[in-house]
């Protein structure tokens, strides 16, 4: 999981979600690529890309 300090370092693609679009490509998908499914693993929650420090890196999508 990414830990970034600044705005700068939040990443936008990942070798995960390459390969996610990769394989979705194979599958028949269309308008999938690596930041469009990295945009995909974060709202999911898949990965966090909250900075650290803010209160809301490392929280769930659970709202209690």
């Amino acid at each position: 999981t990414p830990a970034p300090r600044t705005m700068a370092e939040v990443p936008t693609q990942s070798d995960e979600s390459a390969q996610l679009a990769k394989d979705l490509k194979k599958r028949g998908f269309t308008f999938v690529g690596p930041v469009t499914m990295y945009a995909l693993m974060e709202s999911t929650g898949i990965i966090d890309t909250n900075l650290v420090g803010t209160w809301r890196r490392g929280a769930s999508g659970v709202w209690v």
